[in-house]
């Protein structure tokens, strides 16, 4: 991994315009700043809020004058903005299916179930951020929604060629996950999966969602996502935080805002802050990373698993639906409805009552 960074330019003054030009699909824009000495630099940002923009990790060398503030915005990343803290999913099993991770990192000391479903083959075993990234976000002991959770990660393959062929080990793993369930006292009660099936495969994956639903699992995946929830970046370190679309979600809403179906269904989505995040690095035991303003898909799915999560805890047989129906209810804010979770759950408290 470091000798395919070393290929990346990073100039020798950065300023917030750095991460402005940067695709954020490339291999660069998901590392950005990670790994990098950057003690000749220049940094000229202005803030802490501009310092968030940028994805770095711990083994980021700063100059002197910014090392401090680049562990603050590191361990402000940490938290996120869901709930208040007071729930922490305790008690309640969670999945999470993507590739493998080093699974003694201590935000998951003493938390987690490791099953391989992979290939004994050296290269499919090696570790990779997406999965590790992702179970952070859902279950992390200081990075988590749900930090007090039990995780069970099913590993599979980081290579595998044609991709189709990996999309079947996602299949497999929801099948050990329906065999899980039928023969553990601790049933999985969510699953988070930030990857989606070809067109071929969603007929078996819908019908492993049913089975899943029958011993009282959800599946989160990004199938059938985008239907509901959509990632917002928060802009952190200001007196005043808001929430805002980042570049590629504002280029969408523009190309179709003139489409009266479209704004109507973007009008009714429930927003989840998921980016200027921290989580846990695969390098060592105690290693981070923190992400840049860039939201995405992948990133938003484990924090609506978490924040469901945490409904569970309180209301064991709120079903996703109900989630979904009271998400749409969260508090406004510049438009956006943001998902919160003391609001779902109050939502949902009146909605029983209402019945009685």
């Amino acid at each position: 991994m470091k000798a395919i960074l070393s290929i990346f330019d990073v100039p020798s003054s950065i300023t917030v315009n750095y991460y402005d030009g940067i695709d954020q699909f490339s291999r660069e824009g998901i590392w950005q700043l990670c790994y990098r000495n950057l003690s000749n630099n220049m940094i000229e940002l202005n803030s802490l809020s501009e310092l968030s923009e940028l994805c770095f990790n711990t083994k980021t060398i700063f100059p002197n004058d910014w090392q401090t503030q680049a562990t603050m915005v590191l361990q402000a990343g940490k938290a996120n903005l869901l709930n208040s803290g007071i729930l922490t999913g305790k008690g309640i099993k969670v999945a999470v299916i993507d590739k493998p991770i080093n699974k003694t990192h201590i935000e998951f000391e003493n938390r987690i179930e490791y099953i391989e479903v992979l290939p004994n083959l050296s290269e499919n075993k090696k570790t990779d951020f997406h999965g590790m990234t992702c179970a952070s976000f859902l279950s992390g002991a200081t990075c988590g929604v749900a930090p007090e959770s039990k995780i069970v990660y099913f590993a599979i393959p980081n290579k595998t060629y044609p991709i189709e062929n990996y999309y079947h080990y996602q299949l497999i793993a929801l099948q050990k996950v329906i065999d899980y369930n039928k023969t553990s006292e601790a049933p999985i009660r969510v699953v988070s999966l930030s990857a989606p099936f070809t067109k071929e495969q969603k007929p078996k994956r819908d019908f492993f969602e049913y089975e899943l639903k029958q011993t009282g699992c959800t599946l989160i995946d990004a199938t059938n996502f985008g239907h509901n929830f959509y990632g917002i970046d928060y802009i952190r370190h200001q007196e005043k935080g808001s929430f805002i679309l980042n570049r590629w979600q504002s280029d969408y809403y523009e190309t179709n805002k003139n489409r009266k179906e479209f704004v109507d269904y973007f009008s009714s989505l429930c927003f989840v802050p998921s980016s200027r995040r921290t989580s846990a690095d695969n390098d060592t035991e105690n290693d981070y990373i923190h992400w840049s303003k860039s939201v995405s898909e992948s990133w938003t799915i484990p924090h609506v698993a978490g924040a469901y999560t945490l409904c569970l805890q309180v209301y064991p047989s709120m079903t996703f639906e109900d989630f979904i129906r009271c998400s749409k209810l969260c508090k406004k804010h510049n438009g956006f409805a943001i998902l919160d979770v003391q609001s779902i759950i109050c939502n949902y408290d009146r909605s029983l009552k209402s019945k009685i």
